[in-house]
């Protein structure tokens, strides 16, 4: 069979779709080689693939969290100058790619094929001329191919680079065409529907007793998770979450993450059996089927593992893709979207009670839901790359 390498960059969400599809890959009987930055490592060896590094910078829990205020984009999009714009810029991570060349040219050494996202397009161009061999370009989030080049030309969010490359053949996109639309200048563009990590943990997982009880009493408890998003002031995200739950009379489960929300946040009247604090992984698929509602910075892979659970969203954007994902969940009626800077406990729980945990919502949820179920994005995905080989 072939040798495939496939290189990401980013935060957790942007590495574990591409983890997902070289495990699907290596059951095939590819060879799959990971270029990831050294956090992603345990995940990718985890799944037995082998983890090849991308090189500098490292992004990781404690290195997000020392730059929490990067992935704030708000105060950008609020600037009233070019020069306030810049100064809000995410700086802390600027993507290295004579780093990533290097990195890349060794792992593809021997290899047939190379699989990029975006921001590796530029670098994967490269080393698959100089290798002469097949490339594929790929994206886990659908935000800018569902805009126009001249709507996205001045967006900071993304580099430039990938668009000098107008060859979308054998460019793929892991998100559901019930999720969102692709602009009509990617119409060669294959979209398969979104590819889900699956935790190998998660194989014959069963909660805890405590963790049932918590999750499975009625009503049905709140989620709160910003996955590998970190926030500056967590524990004022929690306080408020915790109350506005409390104003509802509902219990609120909320995952650690790379935020770092911790049971030190909790303020000292709130029933501590009220709120329950998880580290790790829990099986989301057993979570959020049980859950009444997800609150949630925005993430693709967040919003689709929750519709696939048929799960209404509350999405508090900070930066990146996630203000385009809310608006999808706007346009698609499964949930709201509150501005992250101005959360108060009477605004999320009216948002909450008013609409989100109305049968409307839950219903329009779960019907999105069952389409995406219905998808095979991963099959999909490694029966085009087959074909390209």
């Amino acid at each position: 069979m072939s040798t495939i390498v496939i290189t990401s960059y980013g935060t957790l969400g942007d590495y574990l779709p591409y983890i997902a599809l070289g495990k699907v890959l290596k059951t095939r009987g590819h060879q799959v080689r990971m270029v990831v930055n050294e956090a992603i490592y345990p995940y990718v060896l985890k799944a037995g693939l082998e983890a090849l590094p991308l090189g500098r910078p490292n992004i990781g829990p404690q290195e997000v969290q020392r730059y929490a205020q990067k992935w704030n984009h708000l105060p950008m999009l609020r600037a009233e100058s070019p020069e306030e714009m810049k100064k809000s810029v995410n700086v802390g991570f600027q993507h290295n790619m004579k780093d990533s060349l290097y990195c890349l040219l060794k792992a593809c050494q021997g290899a047939d094929m190379v699989i990029s996202c975006l921001l590796q397009d530029a670098v994967a161009a490269m080393v698959a001329d100089i290798y002469n061999i097949c490339w594929v370009r790929s994206s886990v989030t659908p935000f800018p191919l569902c805009f126009s080049m001249a709507e996205t030309e001045d967006q900071t969010f993304f580099e430039d680079s990938w668009r000098n490359t107008k060859d979308f053949s054998r460019f793929i996109l892991a998100a559901s065409p019930y999720f969102c639309q692709l602009s009509p200048e990617y119409s060669q563009l294959y979209q398969t529907g979104f590819w889900f990590y699956e935790d190998p943990d998660w194989s014959g997982w069963q909660p805890s007793q405590e963790l049932r009880e918590f999750v499975e009493g009625e009503p049905k408890p709140l989620v709160l998770s910003y996955s590998s998003v970190p926030v500056e002031n967590p524990q004022e995200v929690v306080e408020v979450h915790v109350r506005a739950a409390a104003k509802l009379g509902r219990r609120i489960l909320i995952q650690q993450g790379w935020a770092d929300f911790n049971e030190s946040h909790l303020p000292s009247d709130i029933e501590r059996d009220s709120v329950m604090f998880a580290n790790g992984f829990i099986a989301h698929d057993w979570l959020f089927s049980r859950a009444a509602a997800l609150i949630t910075h925005g993430g693709v892979g967040s919003i689709a593992r929750s519709l696939r659970n048929g799960c209404p969203l509350l999405v508090e954007p900070l930066g990146h893709d996630q203000f385009f994902n809310a608006l999808q969940v706007l346009r698609l009626g499964v949930g709201a979207v509150m501005d992250s800077q101005k959360l108060t406990v009477d605004g999320i729980a009216n948002v909450l009670q008013k609409k989100i945990l109305t049968p409307d919502y839950k219903r329009r949820a779960v019907e999105v839901g069952e389409k995406i179920k219905a998808e095979q994005g991963l099959i999909t995905a490694c029966d085009l790359i087959e074909n390209w080989l």
